[in-house]
Order: C-alpha cells, then sequence, then structure tokens
C-alpha cells in the first residue's frame, strides 16, 4: 500500500463512501416505496417496478444483500483511510479516522442519502434494482449463510420468517386509505 500515491486511496476512499450511500439509499427506498402504486406500476409493465417487486417478495434476501454490501464497503473505507491517516500523519491517525470517517459516512452515506431516498423512494429503488438484482444473484450464497443464521436467531425469540405473510387490510384501514387518498384523486 505504500507505493500506491494517495491520490489513488483517496479516489477509492470516494468511490467506497458512494457505494456506502447507494446501499444505504437502496435500502430505504425500498421499504418507502408505496406498496399499492408499486403494484399499480407493475401491471403497467414498467421494469424497474417489475424488478423491485421482485426483491421485496424477500425482504429478507434483500435487507441481507445490502447490509452485506453496506458493511463490505464500510469496513474497506475504515481500512483505507486509516492507511491514508497513518501515511498522513502517523500513528496517531489510528485515533483520528474513526471520527473523521464516522462523520463523513453518517452524513455522505448515511443520512443524505436515506432522506433523498424517503423522499423520493421510486427515483432511488428502481434503478438500484438493475444493480440489485444481478449482484443478489451474484451474492446469493453469502446472503443465504446470513439470513440462515440470523433467521435461526430469530426463531430462538419465536419469530418464524416464513409464517410472516402480508395481511390484507382491515375495513377500517382500507377505508383510511381511501379517505387519504380521495384529495389526491384530480377532478375530471
Amino acid at each position: 500500500m505504500n507505493e500506491i500515491p494517495l491520490s489513488i486511496l483517496f479516489g477509492i476512499l470516494f468511490l467506497l463512501v458512494l457505494l456506502s450511500a447507494f446501499f444505504s439509499s437502496s435500502e430505504t427506498s425500498m421499504m418507502a416505496l408505496n406498496r399499492y402504486r408499486l403494484r399499480h406500476l407493475v401491471g403497467n409493465k414498467n421494469h424497474g417496478a417489475i424488478l423491485v417487486e421482485a426483491l421485496l417478495k424477500r425482504p429478507d434476501r434483500l435487507i441481507g444483500l445490502i447490509l452485506l454490501g453496506n458493511n463490505l464497503v464500510n469496513i474497506f473505507a475504515a481500512s483505507l483511510a486509516t492507511v491514508i491517516a497513518i501515511r498522513l500523519i502517523g500513528e496517531v491517525g489510528i485515533a483520528v479516522v474513526p471520527i473523521l470517517l464516522t462523520l463523513v459516512i453518517l452524513i455522505f452515506a448515511e443520512v443524505a442519502p436515506k432522506t433523498l431516498a424517503a423522499l423520493y423512494p421510486e427515483r432511488i429503488a428502481f434503478p438500484a434494482a438493475y444493480v440489485l438484482t444481478p449482484l443478489g444473484r451474484v451474492l446469493y450464497p453469502f446472503v443465504w449463510v446470513i439470513n440462515k443464521i440470523a433467521n435461526s436467531l430469530l426463531k430462538l425469540v419465536g419469530v418464524h420468517v416464513k409464517d410472516i405473510e402480508e395481511t390484507a387490510l382491515s375495513r377500517e384501514e382500507l377505508r383510511s386509505a381511501v379517505l387519504e387518498a380521495g384529495s389526491m384523486i384530480p377532478p375530471r
């Protein structure tokens, strides 16, 4: 690592923070999507919506994939930032990096991307699905192992992932949804 120029290391670090932002915003956008609108767009053959719907059918796999990617890039970023700090300021860099990198990741890879994704979930989720779908196929063995372990832990506390299904709306919930949506329906 000592032979690699600092400019290249900073470039890789920047890329890792961008990847972290991608995974963070993907997670929030997928969970923030309006499921009724998503079904409507799937019915209209919107390819991004179709991919998202497929991903959301197994939320444990989707979350496992996103968290695997996010943790990998964040850990690589921390390791790389430590190398850079040691080269720039010596051993004291080991103490400085966690503080600086925490701020950078919180602002640029967590809060800002997740806020954007919560505000514009379709604009983030649909393009992200084009990346997450093939990535999910490639990383499936790792995600499968992680989910098996996580689901086994959940079973220990009485939660069975396969038993959870989407419940139908109650009469009161449906009434509330119609009333809320009614104000958004344009007059003819």
